[in-house]
């Protein structure tokens, strides 16, 4: 099972966000290629990144951050904002191994369906869910679909691998819901990696238990709750 660190950009900046709400945005670092060596160095072979503002804005914003973290030589992804076959070509011409779509996946899934021809096995969908329902555009809009439909519906287009969120539970500590995300790969027949409300390494183990492809960590590694090595090591046992 992979374990991906996150790193959420805003302003340049590596920030952490509680449940999508950007007015609670909290700054880490000032150099996202720093951390992203960092990761590295403790073994990660997957980088979570996200533009916040990207998202917002529906377009990438945080260019010269991806560029940067791409200088640390470990394959990485990128979601946020990308809803045009340029920007996906964008980012992944900037260095990133993956883009991750996620109100396209919802709103545009002619987007999907191309992305995944042009760019076999380098799309990654991302399901955000409030409450069970899709949440787009940075987490700000509901979208009326539940995440197994829109699982299935990617799935269709050509994507093998979900990133599922459970957004109440995004940057609390309140424990990953494993359960949902297995649920969601069962019920889609896709792989899915969990996120959302990592807090321990407990939660590495139950997500490896479910029978995930991975699990995101973001604000367990800026506190201190959760060591990068020590996750991968659990991982792979």
């Amino acid at each position: 099972m992979l374990v991906l660190p996150a790193i959420d950009l805003m302003g340049g900046e590596v920030v952490r966000l509680q449940k999508g709400d950007f007015g609670t945005r909290k700054a880490y670092a000032a150099d996202p290629a720093e951390v992203a060596r960092g990761f590295a160095a403790a073994g990660a072979e997957r980088i979570h990144v996200v533009d916040l503002d990207g998202a917002r804005a529906g377009h990438p914003v945080n260019l010269d951050a991806v560029r940067a973290i791409a200088a640390a030589g470990v394959p990485f992804e990128v979601g946020g904002g990308l809803r045009t076959l340029a920007d996906v070509e964008r980012v992944l011409a900037l260095g990133a191994a993956f883009a991750v779509l996620g109100t396209a996946a919802v709103q545009r899934l002619e987007l999907v369906r191309e992305a995944c021809a042009r760019f076999p096995g380098r799309i990654v969908c991302g399901i955000d869910a409030k409450g069970g329902e899709v949440a787009v555009s940075g987490w700000e809009q509901g979208s009326g679909l539940p995440a197994a439909e829109v699982a299935r519906r990617v799935k269709a287009a050509g994507v093998a691998l979900v990133e599922y969120t459970d957004v109440a539970r995004d940057g609390m500590f309140s424990g990953v819901d494993a359960a949902g995300a297995a649920r969601l790969a069962r019920e889609a027949g896709v792989e899915v990696v969990a996120s959302g409300g990592v807090a321990s390494l407990d939660d590495v183990r139950v997500c490896k238990a479910a029978g995930l492809a991975g699990v995101i960590v973001g604000k367990a590694l800026y506190e201190g709750r959760i060591d990068l090595r020590q996750a991968i090591r659990e991982a792979k046992v």
